[in-house]
């Protein structure tokens, strides 16, 4: 082998370097040639040149095809023959870049993948992708799981890059994670792709870091760190030429839910940096991911602009919103800064944005909607750049963008206001920036708040144009200024509106008035209006939308549509969807000058764009811009695929894309429609998409027209019946069957099916939901009729069962293919007279029969005419089907035998008797019939009320067949009254009859009835069935199942009770049976329309209205029974009642129609069902009394959705159920007392208000929205009953409180409140609560308080972000805490209020801000954005009314930002000027104290007068931020009114003084203001350029003086003359020399003194800065010489202090530092040696090491209580004084001198040195307790000389064994009391003595030995020494016991003494008291004592 391939491990059939190997792997030495894979062409043409031979071989794996370099090119390769025939190329692509990834417990685990699914038809052609979706499944192995197990599966996308969390299924330790996907067209599975994921507990992130703050000091990195294992934390700090890497040890510790917060040392320049951090375990074999950020730091003064960048985005996507990164500027000391802001394609701007408001040191997000057109759907770059003016902030910032998903929207728009481009920071905010060409638009706003509102983001992220209630926008563009009627157009709106308090007035107009009416668009809370000209009928020109919910509207005007002459389209879409439409006349207009105007007074908008079209767009064109303003690309592409049902054309519904995602039906045959009547006979396909395997193909099926109302229609309901005898069922796998089918497994087999068209009434909503859900619903409430009780019809129906289906015709074409033509959207299921589904088996029950209430509500139907058997007048018609009254259907039969008719009837006639549809007629039968046209027509019976006559008591009702009134006979004679009712216990006596007028026994006998069947209904009729069924109608508004719709059943059995089924629920809803939607949702079973009709098809029917008078408390519990079963089957686990209701109609209702159907579907219906039946309706081909096009609801979702919303509400209030009920939570809750308490209630809408009393629920009348409801409740006298006002959120008013007796808390949420008066300015006050709080009050405007004295503490307002006005003014809150920003005008506070917080106003004026009661208390004082208010007058009028309070005043802090004011008064200079005093401080811009250490006062000042030069200057000087314009002249005004009068009067000219008149004085007398305590500033001192001294005293005891300035001449400061002043500051000048003592002794407030550079000071004074507990830092001159003593004593906040370094300064005098707790660093030098007692006494922030090698003498106390050493260096002390280092609590260790002679009394006493070795010393004397008490002190090393005073080492930890010689001396007693930790003591030979008390309380010492030397030990020796230790003396004679003799307690385990001694011992005193444990030390076990 040659040297070449050496080490290449190669099989091959081809010998590698030889001459067959023509395409070598590569050349072992230069990597050459070979054969190459990639991915790409754009990988393949990446390969270096120098990395190619003639032949390279490359493989492109996505183009599948192998190219040959030819030296210059790449040439296709033909491997083979090329292959014909469909290849497919299905995949997953890894999109990480390695698939072995480490993960941390507790946070995500992203696997980003791609599913690839392409295919070709020749290996020639590339492969294309199919756009199919896949099922995804992932599946993890681990130690869990030792075989793979699915863990998850969904449905992707192909070529989309996936992003799945995994983490939920990891465990530690290595996991193995498959993923497979299977197409679902393709039907194949890629090959598994495995992941390896190793999850470890280590886990770090850094979410509380404050990236965004300007760092000026070290970098507090807050860091959270997991995992219970040793670790290092490893931190990265980068910049310009700087590069540091720290290393930390982090330990076991967990940092989890507290910080672990790192401090990085400042890097000391300003720029940019970057830290980086990640944590590993301890030998790095595990890392965490990295946390990286980018940080400004600032040097202090740097005015340099920086900008931090973080979160960058990874990869864009076009057609969707992006973050691209976060990022915080910094402008030294601006509080806002600008930026330009650009992104690039290419070299084209697609963005450009001049921010001029940017604030700094806060973080903010750059977003951006891409939008960018391309040639084609490949991915590009964009360059995001950050500049100011023509530098750039920041490097160019690339973003790769995917442009797969093609979502742009449909050209040619002349118009678009697109808020993602926008920000309220903006330097053009305020115009409208027209998207398509770059234009600006001009804008007028009214009323808004550019801090929260205008050009924002929601909650979702997502960027809006904001108009909160009270604002306006009006936009300089005219959309129907053109006119449009002959060209068209097209609008579009995506918008949302909420917080809505009235739905009368519009929220967006593109009109303009005409009339009472108008001429354009108007967009409502919940209702869309287009008017033209001549159009204005708003019952087919509006269509109601849903607030609260993002709409996207589009308005299409389409002349002459589909090429139609005449034709003129005006439609509405909603969300892509025709959701109305009507036709306009060719000689209608459109045109009109309204603008667009946004906003409104009673709700907010929001506002997602607005894009215009100078045509109309096609249905798909509307449907590709819904896609195109989606808010996620998931979102796009689920749409997109969605509606792709249509052929490749874009025209027409597709049949085989349809039956990919859609149930299909397919009838071979013409299906019968107005057009085309004739019954057909084909074969019938029914195909599921879901369950292939249900498919089948029925032939010689009959399909005909079904349903009467249906048939009057365009399109007609279709009934599919087969034939039993004809008709083949073949089904999926090939089998066939015949007779009857079953059409999903859990319905019974069946033979008529029919097929219900969407049309009109016939929502799919109606006729899938009502019938499916009630069937569900029956049995959910316990209901089973018979056959259900049945095993072989336990899947018995009482409702239909409907599915979706799409309906095609299928016909052949003239070259014999199938053709498909669609026929609309259809429901399919079985027939309502299907009897199978149904049970009704005759075989099994005989008796069984089912009839129909037929239409139109025959009198029969409505059960209010008699069934008499013996009459003709109800007859059965066999042609009909139906039971006839006088010729007019009215009971269908259905199912069963006719013969059982007869079973009915007794049940009919019980409801008929029953009839409470009775008037007395005061006349004879002969006169009543004399008055027909009087009676006849009315819908009652009458019975003869005259006295004495022949028929009195008979009922009579009117019948048509005889045309006259006859008597009321059920086959069983007359009916009279009296034999009827009266005595027969039906609550009606005889004696009742007496006395009454006619009115009055009609009532009596109304109520006998009642009674009656009551009593007697039940026999017949199943009560709880019926109920069920009468409530559903109900709560569903089927106006049309009164009468016609009804199916009343009875099987006949013995028991049988007659019950009702549903079929045709159709007419439910909004939607009334014309097909318009105007039925209210508050409608009721009796409510009449505006012409006085009855609104319920059957409102009269006796059975219905019997069952509500009769049953009522029944109906009601039953009624609440079925919402809980809804609430149970809707499958919402969690949520309130409203949510769980709406849950159960969606589930039902909307999913299985509206969600089920795409939008194409729905517009393609909407052509061939409406606007065919319009151009046929102008044909006169079909006539109907609705013109069909006002039919066209589209699929009509965001009006159901509203309508179901509210009627569920209003059902809820009426029925006192969930949120209405006395346990409802949306509730204002009150403790109300007395007798009665009267509410009155405005309900927001249509409801019954209810009240819970205590546990019960009192329910108020029905009430119109707007409407007021009283309610009276009475409390029957008590002092404190829980009143909770239910369904707040729905009332709009709750009344004036001022006059309730309520105490107590008062909780009250409302989200449509908007007036709260709870107070009264005016009236007396009974109200009496103590607490207030306010919850989702978000349209509250005014909130009245006023003069409620008993409410106080906190109210919190933040959530009423509507607010306009408060009152709380005679309370006793002290803060309310307002909402950040808004239409806030006015604010009155109490007299208890500390807080004044206004945010962001921009109504708010100083007139609104009522702070008169509190001006005096307040103490925090923050306006930012409120360009109307003057906050500079509010604060001095503050600071005025606190003048008394001197300098502890209550207000402390403040911020004041965004003003701009002008006066002609320059008296606020002063008082603000007092602001720099230090007794203030600011906050930030969050409201926080802390951060800044003077006020903040960022705004324009304007004098227009004379003013005082040092107010101006200390202004300027102590707020950089402050702009002062002075148009005046300039005196030196002294700040202190004494001192100026003083100089004023003696030198000035009466109004000032100059400095020239003040250079003139020469001498100012010690006795002029010494003393005086109202002086507070005398800077302007500096000015007396003539003084050379300040005498003694000057200004002793000025404690006011806060300030002074020397002047530049002075030469000495006397003794005391600035002593117990209030200097906050001293400056010293250069030319003083002398300072002598006490001149600034107890200066309290002293925080700085400074020397002049060049000073010459000789002498400092004793005790010159004693007691300046303010003092932080000074650097006394080095030409000091002589210092005094207590120089700076008691001076606690003194960090540090640089002493005169000079040869003549060799020692620190007496306690010169004590008590400077502050001090961190000692003030030595090379020439102190020497330190006075106390010098540092209690120094408390000295730290670390202290290096004293220096001193060589130092006095008592030197170091007391200096709690932060660690270490000391006293290497060159020989004596360690009294107290040196007690106290120092953190002391460790000690290094001692070998000259150390003396370590005095407690000199280390209450420190934790850990060893003491003096084993160098030749001598010590330890003293008095010098280490007592230190239990860190575990090892002692002492010399032999050594002499041991009290307690020197007693209560230490000194550990093990303790060996005593006996050359050591001790002094008194206790040397090692208490040494718990020792566990061996042994004393040497020839001690002969033991002190008392030497070794007690060594509670583990197991073994002590006295040697044999010893004669006299004290007492208590061994006192408390633990439990059985070992004590050995050695001694012959037995020690004497000195003192008390006392031993100390045992128990003892043995005491060891010398054989020949053990009985000397027990019998001595002392020792014979333990006699027991003395023992002879022969028995020491291995004993060598």
């Amino acid at each position: 082998m040659s040297e070449d391939l050496k080490g290449t491990n190669v099989y091959a059939p081809i010998v590698p370097g030889t001459g067959e190997d023509r395409y070598p792997t590569h050349y072992s030495k230069y990597g050459k040639g070979g054969i190459k894979c990639v991915r790409t062409i754009a990988e393949r043409d990446d390969i270096p040149l120098e990395r190619l031979e003639v032949p390279t071989l490359c493989y492109v794996l996505d183009d599948d095809l192998f190219y040959i370099w030819d030296g210059s090119k790449w040439n296709v390769k033909e491997m083979g023959n090329t292959e014909i025939g469909l290849q497919r190329n299905v995949r997953i692509v890894n999109d990480l870049d390695n698939k072995n990834i480490s993960a941390s417990k507790g946070e995500p685990c992203y696997l980003k993948f791609t599913f690839i699914s392409q295919e070709r038809y020749s290996s020639k052609d590339p492969y294309e992708n199919t756009g199919e979706r896949g099922l995804c499944q992932i599946s993890v192995r681990n130690s869990n799981n030792t075989e793979y197990v699915v863990v998850k599966m969904m449905y992707v996308n192909s070529a989309t890059s996936l992003n799945v969390d995994v983490a939920e299924f990891l465990t530690s330790g290595a996991n193995n994670v498959m993923i497979k996907i299977t197409g679902e067209i393709t039907e194949t599975t890629t090959p598994a792709f495995v992941y390896t994921v190793q999850l470890t507990t280590l886990s770090i992130n850094a979410d509380n870091f404050k990236w965004w703050t300007a760092y000026s000091g070290d970098i507090l990195f807050n860091l959270n760190i997991g995992g219970n294992v040793s670790k290092t934390l490893f931190v990265t700090v980068t910049g310009t030429d700087y590069n540091e890497l720290y290393e930390v040890s982090v330990g076991m510790g967990v940092y989890i839910e507290t910080s672990y917060n790192y401090s990085i040392l400042y890097p000391g320049k300003t720029g940019v940096f970057n830290i980086s951090a990640y944590v590993a375990n301890s030998d790095g074999s595990i890392k965490t991911r990295t946390v990286s950020f980018n940080v400004i730091c600032a040097m202090t003064g740097d005015q340099t602009k920086l900008i931090a960048i973080n979160n960058v985005l990874n990869k864009g996507m076009n057609w969707a919103e992006n973050t691209l990164f976060e990022y915080t500027m910094y402008d030294g000391d601006n509080v806002t800064t600008s930026a330009q802001f650009f992104v690039r394609k290419d070299t084209t701007d697609v963005y450009v944005s001049n921010e001029d408001s940017i604030t700094c040191s806060a973080k903010h997000i750059f977003s951006l909607s891409l939008e960018i057109e391309t040639m084609d759907n490949s991915g590009f770059d964009i360059v995001a750049l950050v500049k100011d003016g023509d530098d750039d902030l920041t490097a160019p910032i690339i973003f790769t963008v995917d442009n797969s998903s093609g979502y742009s929207a449909v050209p040619g728009a002349v118009f678009y206001l697109n808020p993602k481009t926008r920000s309220n920071s903006q330097a053009n905010r305020q115009v409208i920036v027209n998207e398509i060409d770059g234009s600006e638009v001009k804008a007028l706003w009214e009323g808004v708040n550019w801090g929260n509102d205008c050009w924002t983001t929601n909650t979702n992220g997502e960027k809006v144009l904001r108009l909160m209630a009270g604002s306006l926008l009006t936009i300089d563009r005219h959309p129907f200024s053109t006119e449009c009627v002959r060209r068209g157009i097209t609008i579009e709106i995506d918008y949302r509106v909420d917080n809505v308090t009235n739905y009368s007035e519009p929220v967006m107009t593109i009109s303009s008035p005409s009339g009472n009416s108008f001429i354009g668009l108007n967009l409502y809370a919940d209702d869309i209006i287009m008017h033209t000209q001549s159009l204005k009928d708003d019952s087919v020109q509006s269509l109601h939308t849903f607030e609260g919910k993002r709409t996207r509207l589009t308005l299409t005007v389409l002349p002459t549509a589909y090429g139609n002459p005449g034709f003129n389209l005006c439609i509405l879409y909603i969300n892509g969807r025709k959701n109305r439409e009507f036709t306009y006349e060719d000689n209608d207009y459109f045109a009109q000058s309204g603008a667009i105007v946004i906003g409104s007074d009673y709700a907010d908008v929001d506002v997602y764009g607005i894009r215009e079209y100078a045509s109309g767009l096609t249905s798909q064109g509307v449907l590709t811009n819904y896609i195109n303003w989606l808010s996620d690309t998931e979102e796009k592409a689920r749409v997109k695929a969605f509606n792709d049902i249509l052929d490749p054309n874009g025209s027409e519904i597709d049949f085989d894309n349809t039956r990919d995602q859609f149930n299909c039906l397919v009838f071979d045959n013409t299906i019968p429609y107005m057009l085309d009547q004739t019954q057909r006979v084909g074969t019938l396909e029914i195909l599921f998409y879901d369950h292939p395997e249900w498919n089948v193909s029925i032939t010689n099926v009959a399909a005909k027209g079904q349903g009467t109302s249906s048939m009057k229609y365009y399109l007609w309901n279709t009934r599919y019946q087969l034939d039993k005898n004809n008709s083949v069922i073949t089904f999926a796998d090939g089998t066939t069957g015949s007779k009857k089918w079953q059409m999903v497994p859990w319905i019974p087999a069946g033979q008529k099916f029919t097929a219900k068209k969407n049309y009109a009434s016939s929502m799919q909503s109606h006729k899938i939901g009502s019938v499916n859900s009630y069937e569900d619903l029956y049995r959910e409430m316990g209901l089973l009729n018979e056959a259900m009780q049945t095993e072989m019809y336990k899947n018995a129906r009482v409702a239909v069962y409907q599915m979706p289906f799409v309906c095609f015709e299928k016909s052949l074409n003239d070259d014999g293919e199938s053709v498909y033509t669609f026929k609309g959207l259809y429901t399919f299921g079985p027939d309502k007279g299907d009897k199978y589904t149904f049970g009704y088996d005759t075989d099994l029950f005989p008796d069984m029969i089912s009839i129909e209430g037929a239409d139109n509500s025959p009198l029969c139907t409505l059960f209010r005419v008699p069934w008499n058997p013996n009459k003709s007048y109800i007859a059965y018609n066999e042609d009909e089907e139906a039971f006839q009254y006088n010729g007019a259907n009215s009971w269908d039969f259905g199912a069963g035998e006719l013969e059982n008719i007869s079973k009915f009837i007794p049940a009919y006639n019980i409801v008929y008797q029953c009839s409470p549809r009775l008037l007395p007629f005061n006349g004879t039968l002969d006169e009543l019939n004399a008055q027909l046209a009087d009676y006849r027509n009315q819908p009652y019976e009458f019975w003869i009320a005259k006295g004495g006559d022949v028929n009195q008591y008979n009922v009579y009702y009117f019948e048509s067949a005889e045309g006259r009134f006859v008597s009321s006979d059920i086959g069983e004679g007359q009916i009279n009254l009296n034999s009827q009712l009266v005595d027969k216990g039906y609550g009606l006596l005889s004696k009742d009859l007496t006395e009454k007028n006619n009115d009055e026994l009609n009532t009596l006998f109304i109520n006998a009835r009642i009674s009656k069947f009551r009593r007697e209904a039940p026999d017949f009729w199943h009560i709880q069935d019926t109920l069920t069924f009468m409530n559903n109608v109900e709560f569903n508004a089927g106006t049309d199942e009164r009468a016609k719709n009804t199916y009343p059943y009875s099987f006949g059995m013995e028991n049988s009770k007659w019950r009702w089924r549903i079929d045709d629920a159709d007419t439910r809803f909004d939607t009334t049976n014309r097909g318009l939607p105007e039925k209210s949702y508050s409608v009721e079973t009796h409510d009449v329309d505006e012409t006085g009709a009855s609104v319920w098809n059957g409102e009269s029917n006796n059975f219905f209205n019997l069952m509500e008078l009769a049953f009522a408390e029944e109906k009601i519990t039953n009624m609440r029974l079925m919402m809980t079963s809804m609430q149970a089957l809707s499958g919402l686990k969690s949520g309130n009642d409203l949510e769980k209701l709406y849950a159960f109609y969606k589930k039902y209702f909307f999913d299985e129609a509206q969600e089920y159907f795409p939008s194409n579907a729905f517009n393609a219906d909407a052509r061939i069902a409406y606007e065919n039946g319009k151009l046929a309706y102008n044909a006169g081909t079909y006539s109907n009394d609705t013109d069909p096009i006002t039919q066209s609801l589209g699929d009509h979702y965001a009006a159901e959705q509203r309508w179901v919303t509210k009627r569920i509400l209003y059902m809820m209030s009426k029925y006192n159920f969930g949120l209405f009920s006395a346990n409802g939570s949306d509730t204002i809750t009150v403790r109300a007392a007395g007798n009665t308490i009267k509410y009155e209630l405005t309900p927001a809408m249509d409801m019954y208000p209810a009240i819970a009393n205590g546990t019960s629920i009192i329910r108020g009348a029905r009430t119109k929205a707007g409407d007021v409801c009283v309610m009276e409740i009475e409390l029957s006298g008590s002092g404190d009953q829980q009143n909770a006002i239910q369904g707040a959120s729905y009332l709009q008013d709750i009344g004036d409180w001022y006059n309730k007796n309520v105490q107590g808390s008062m909780i009250i949420q409302g989200r449509m409140l908007r007036d709260i008066r709870l107070g009264s300015k005016t009236e007396a006050i009974v109200i009496s609560i103590s607490s207030l709080t306010l919850s989702n009050c978000t349209s509250l405007q005014r909130l009245l308080l006023s003069n409620i004295s008993t409410l106080s503490g906190t109210l919190n307002l933040a959530g009423c972000t509507h607010l306009q006005e408060v009152y709380a003014d005679g309370t006793s809150l002290v803060q309310i805490i307002l909402p950040k920003g808004g239409g806030l005008r006015t604010v009155e506070f109490s007299a208890y209020n500390q807080y004044l917080s206004l945010a962001n106003y921009p109504l708010m004026t100083n007139e609104g801000v009522g702070i008169d009661l509190c001006e005096e208390i307040i103490t925090d004082f923050f306006i930012t954005g409120c360009p109307k208010v003057k906050p500079m007058q509010l604060l001095v009028s503050i600071m005025d009314a606190q003048t008394g309070q001197g300098g502890d005043h209550k207000l402390k802090r403040i911020r004041a930002v965004g003003f701009d004011e002008t006066y002609d008064d320059s008296d606020m200079l002063d008082k603000l000027a007092t602001l720099s005093n230090g007794t203030y401080e600011g906050l930030s811009s969050e409201g926080l104290a802390g951060e800044d250490e003077y006020p903040v006062l960022d705004g324009t000042i304007t004098i227009n007068t004379n003013a005082y030069e040092d107010s101006i200057e200390i202004l300027r000087n102590a707020f950089k931020k402050l702009t002062l314009n002075i148009n005046g002249d300039f005196y030196v005004r002294f700040k202190d009114a004494v001192i100026g009068n003083y100089f004023i009067d003696l030198y000035g000219d009466g109004v000032g003084i100059t400095k020239q008149q003040i250079q003139s004085i020469k001498v100012i007398s010690d006795k002029i203001f010494r003393d005086n305590e109202e002086i507070t500033s005398f800077d302007e001192l500096q000015y007396f350029t003539s003084i050379s001294e300040l005498y003694p005293y000057s200004f002793f005891n000025c404690t006011k003086l806060v300030s002074i300035i020397l002047p530049p001449n002075i030469q000495m400061l006397s003794i005391q003359s600035l002593r117990n002043t209030g200097l906050l500051r001293i400056k010293i000048p250069k030319s003083l020399t002398t300072i002598k003592n006490s001149v600034f002794d107890q200066c309290l407030n002293l925080t700085e003194v400074l020397f002049e550079e060049g000073i010459d000071l000789i002498e400092l004074g004793g005790t010159v800065f004693s007691n300046c507990p303010s003092l932080r830092k000074i650097e006394l001159p080095d030409s000091i010489v002589k210092i005094g003593d207590y120089l700076f004593n008691d001076c606690t906040s003194l960090e540090y202090c640089h002493y005169p370094i000079n040869s003549k300064i060799t020692e620190i005098k007496k306690n010169s530092f004590e008590n400077c707790s502050s001090l961190t660093e000692l003030p030595l030098t090379k020439y102190v040696t020497s330190l006075g007692s106390n010098t540092f006494r209690k120094c408390i922030s000295l730290s670390g090491h202290l290096d004293l090698s220096r001193i060589t003498s130092m006095g008592s106390g030197g170091f007391y209580g200096c709690q932060g050493i660690e270490s000391v260096d006293i290497t060159s002390l020989e004596t360690v004084p009294y107290e040196a280092f007690r106290g120092c609590i953190s002391l460790k260790s000690v290094e001692f001198s070998r000259k150390t002679r003396n370590i005095n009394n407690s000199s280390f006493q209450n420190t934790i040195i850990t060893s003491l070795n003096l084993s160098h010393v030749e001598e010590i004397t330890i003293g008095e307790a010098a280490f007592s008490g230190l239990r860190t002190l575990n090892k002692i090393n002492l010399p032999n000389n050594s002499t041991l005073n009290y307690r020197c080492f007693a209560d230490t930890g000194i550990q093990g064994e303790l060996y005593i010689p006996a050359s050591w001396v001790f002094i008194s007693t206790g040397h090692f009391s208490n040494c718990s930790e020792l566990t061996y003591i042994e004393v040497e030979e020839g001690r002969t003595s033991i002190p008392q008390g030497f070794i007690s309380w060594t509670i583990k010492a197991d073994t002590i030995i006295f040697p044999s030397t010893i004669t006299e030990i004290g007492d208590s020796f061994l006192h408390g020494n633990g439990w059985y230790p070992t004590f050995i003396c050695k001694a012959i004679i037995p020690p004497v016991i000195t003192g008390t003799g006392y031993i100390g307690y045992g128990p003892f385990s043995e005491m060891y003494v010398p054989d020949e001694s053990v009985e000397a011992y027990k019998a001595a005193p002392s020792w014979s008291n333990h006699a027991s444990q003395i023992k002879p030390m022969s028995m020491l076990a291995n004993s060598n004592m």
